[in-house]
């Protein structure tokens, strides 16, 4: 009898047990879902307002070129005349807005005109009529708005395009210009966030302009698998039937099929999971891409929507403190309490176990807050912090080529203390993340920048030696900061920077001492002044 009374109450206590776990993993879970929800909200929320300032950034620089040209034109009304200053202009937009410009061109007087070399004749030839062209079109529908036209992929040059255009006000005239929106892709791979995450930028109608995998720029998520299937054999034929074409050519046209490829191949797998998304954005999903687990989440803007998959290992990762520690403290706490019904412990072992359950806790925070630290990205800004960065340079250092070169830039910011003592801290954040996105937004994809501490970055340009190049670059990100900090009624600071040129085998540590020696020189100035240090 005493035998079948303990087994009853061991498997009465056992009973408790489970119950007792599986409602709190329930409540861990919904918490986990939750916590899961706002940080993907608030990472593709972050990542619209960023790809809002580039693509205000491209409309600002065309409502400069709107004015230059709008006054040119109130004093030189001659189309003759603005054909010759387009090409004046050509070079000089170029300059400013560097690999993102790509020719402008306007519709005036019932002309054609525009900025690069081709003959008029080859136009006439293949019967180009301006006003039938869609960026016109466009232009018309905005009725003196700035519209930008549906982007498509060149895989030509291996950029995605859209045109900026703009009807005057006297309802014919049209000026306009390509963009390469290098800048978008740019800033996608800097919005990673979590291992392995895909992230994908794409318009109205579905085509990617930005993407983690650069396979996928330029195809359309809306098109049904059949269409991206015939796109794909329309260009494996292009490619198999080149004929007698330069080398050069063939390597574009095997780009696009292989880059239709990959996406045909992505589409497969992601297909039924996109509709389903596209039915509840805003909301998470998960789902299965091939043998992976992902959480994928869609959040749609007016022009521009963001589409994020996290490997739901990568998301448990990222959520360990959400349910590790209340699962284990759960643990703890139920194995603490059965035990002592069971053991009957006296007063000193419940306070004991009460203290180790402490001591656990405790030691967790400090794991997790160590892991935490040794994370390569700032916290404040989202760049590459010193560690990483140092790591970084030295890795493309070590694989550069003996012919090949790049150049460090330090950067410290002009009267930054200033900021903060007449603003204060929350202000001088602000700044510095505005600095942040200035210099993030003007650097290339192979290229890296950091917030070593404070107001002090550092830039790392691949894969060239003129020192113009860097000072350039400077410039622009000065220009441009000051510019956006007037948008934010930000206080504007100036960056000023030290250059020097590194080649495989140089070391960091030697470089960096350099770059500051250069940076010194450039802060006498205290005005964003740029100086270099060893010679071309």
């Amino acid at each position: 009898m005493e035998t079948d009374r303990k087994r009853r109450v061991h498997l009465w206590y056992a009973a408790v047990f489970l119950i007792v776990n599986i409602i709190g993993i329930f409540i861990i879970y919904k918490k986990e879902n939750s916590y899961i929800s706002k940080s993907l909200n608030s990472h593709t929320e972050l990542s619209m307002e960023k790809a809002e300032d580039v693509m205000d950034n491209y409309t600002h620089s065309f409502e400069l070129f709107s004015y230059m040209l709008t006054r040119e034109i109130k004093n030189h009304p001659d189309p003759d005349y603005i054909w010759d200053y387009l090409k004046t202009v050509d070079s000089k937009m170029l300059e400013i807005e560097g690999d993102t410009y790509d020719g402008l061109y306007m519709y005036y007087k019932g002309r054609y005109l525009y900025s690069w070399d081709t003959p008029y004749s080859q136009y006439e030839s293949t019967g180009y009529v301006a006003t039938e062209r869609p960026w016109y079109k466009a232009a018309e529908a905005g009725n003196g708005e700035i519209v930008f036209t549906p982007p498509y992929m060149s895989y030509a040059n291996h950029y995605i395009l859209s045109t900026i255009s703009q009807l005057q006000p006297d309802n014919e005239t049209v000026f306009a210009y390509d963009i390469k929106m290098g800048d978008i892709q740019n800033l996608v791979t800097t919005l990673k966030t979590y291992d392995q995450e895909q992230m994908m930028i794409f318009d109205n109608n579905g085509t990617i302009v930005g993407s983690t995998n650069e396979n996928y720029l330029g195809g359309v998520l809306y098109n049904t698998l059949d269409e991206t299937a015939a796109a794909l054999k329309d260009a494996q034929d292009a490619y198999e039937n080149a004929g007698d074409i330069t080398d050069t050519e063939k390597d574009k046209l095997k780009e696009q099929m292989d880059s239709l490829d990959a996406f045909y191949s992505f589409q497969q797998e992601f297909g039924q999971e996109f509709t389903a998304l596209s039915g509840s954005p805003e909301k998470v999903m998960k789902m299965k891409l091939g043998s992976k687990s992902y959480y994928g989440y869609l959040l749609n803007g007016e022009d521009y929507h963001f589409l994020v998959l996290v490997p739901v290992l990568s998301m448990l990762k990222d959520t360990v403190q959400v349910w590790l520690i209340p699962l284990l403290i759960m643990e703890l706490l139920l194995i603490y309490l059965f035990g002592r019904v069971i053991k009957s412990q006296k007063n000193k072992e419940l306070h004991q176990a009460y203290v180790e359950l402490g001591q656990t806790q405790k030691r967790l925070e400090i794991a997790l807050s160590a892991a935490q630290k040794a994370a390569a990205i700032d916290d404040l800004t989202g760049l590459m912090n010193f560690a990483s960065f140092q790591r970084g340079v030295s890795s493309i250092l070590n694989s550069m080529g003996s012919d090949e070169s790049g150049i460090l830039i330090m950067i410290d910011g002009d009267h930054f203390k200033a900021v903060n003592d007449n603003y204060g801290h929350s202000i001088g954040d602000e700044v510095i993340k505005l600095s942040a996105q200035m210099i993030v937004g003007r650097i290339r994809t192979i290229d890296l920048a950091s917030r070593l501490h404070g107001d002090e970055f550092a830039i790392f340009v691949s894969k060239t030696n003129d020192y113009t190049v860097a000072d350039r670059i400077m410039q622009d990100i000065n220009h441009t900061m000051a510019e956006e900090a007037a948008k934010r009624n930000l206080p504007a600071i100036t960056l000023s920077s030290g250059a020097v040129i590194a080649r495989r085998g140089d070391n960091y540590a030697a470089l960096a001492k350099e770059a500051d020696e250069a940076l010194y020189e450039a802060k006498q100035s205290h005005d964003g002044g740029f100086a270099s240090s060893r010679p071309a």
